[in-house]
C-alpha cells in the first residue's frame, strides 16, 4: 500500500483555559451558523454502470480520519478515540475553473464512495462534517490545508482517486493529510459491483500546484 505524503501543518501547543474556551465557542458558532447545507448534496447510490452518461465519469475513493498524536508518529492509530464517530462527510468538488459550480458529495467516513460526476479535471476544494441532529444533518466546516486535484481524461469510464486520510488534533482540526493508494483492492470491489467490463484508471489526488 503506497502512501503519498501531501502536507504537514505546524503543530503548536495551546495553553490556558481562556484560549480553549474561545476555541470551543468558535466551534459552536460554526456549527450554529453553518446549519443545514443550502445545497442538495449527491449521495453515492449508483448501482449500475449504465447510469453514467457519456459526459460523466464514475469517481471512486474514500475518506478516513485518525487522531494525530503530538510527540509521536502522525500515523499512530489508537482505539481509544474515533474522530467524527457517527458522522458523515460532505465533499465539495468543482471543475478546474473559477466560475464553475461546486458539487456536494455526501458519503460515510471510511466507506468507499461511487459518484457519477461531469467528465472534467476536478478540484476537491473543501470538506464539511455532516452531524446528525435530531434526524437533520448539521454541517460544520473542516478546512483542508490546500485544494487537491485529480485528472479526468475524455475517454475515462471509472477513475480511482485514493483514500484521503486526515489526521486531526484535539480541536477537530486537520493537521496533516495523505493520500493512500488502495487501487488493488478497489478495482476488485468495483468489478464486483459494476462488472468485469469496467475501464479503470488511477488518478490519485494531489496538491493542485503539482499540475502546473
Amino acid at each position: 500500500m503506497m502512501c503519498h505524503q501531501l502536507h504537514f501543518a505546524h503543530l503548536s501547543l495551546r495553553l490556558g483555559y481562556g484560549q480553549s474556551a474561545l476555541r470551543a465557542m468558535l466551534i459552536f458558532l460554526i456549527l450554529t451558523i453553518t446549519g443545514c447545507s443550502s445545497s442538495n448534496p449527491m449521495t453515492d447510490t449508483l448501482t449500475d454502470i449504465s447510469q453514467i452518461k457519456d459526459d460523466e465519469v464514475l469517481v471512486v475513493g474514500r475518506l478516513t480520519v485518525l487522531p494525530a498524536v503530538v510527540g509521536a508518529s502522525l500515523k499512530q492509530e489508537t482505539d481509544t478515540f474515533e474522530p467524527f464517530k457517527r458522522e458523515r462527510v460532505l465533499i465539495w468538488i468543482r471543475a478546474d475553473n473559477v466560475s464553475a459550480n461546486s458539487l456536494g458529495l455526501l458519503t460515510d467516513w471510511g466507506q468507499p464512495f461511487y459518484f457519477a460526476i461531469p467528465k472534467r479535471t476536478q478540484l476537491l476544494t473543501g470538506l464539511e462534517r455532516a452531524i446528525d441532529d435530531d434526524s437533520d444533518l448539521v454541517y460544520a466546516m473542516l478546512a483542508l490545508p490546500e485544494p487537491l486535484k485529480f485528472l479526468v481524461r475524455v475517454d475515462d469510464n471509472v477513475v480511482y482517486i485514493g483514500n484521503l486520510r486526515l489526521y486531526t488534533d484535539e480541536f477537530d482540526e486537520i493537521v496533516a493529510v495523505e493520500v493512500v493508494d488502495e487501487s488493488q483492492s478497489a478495482i476488485h470491489d468495483i468489478r464486483q459491483r459494476f462488472g468485469e467490463q469496467v475501464r479503470f484508471r488511477v488518478s490519485l489526488l494531489a496538491p493542485s500546484q503539482h499540475f502546473h
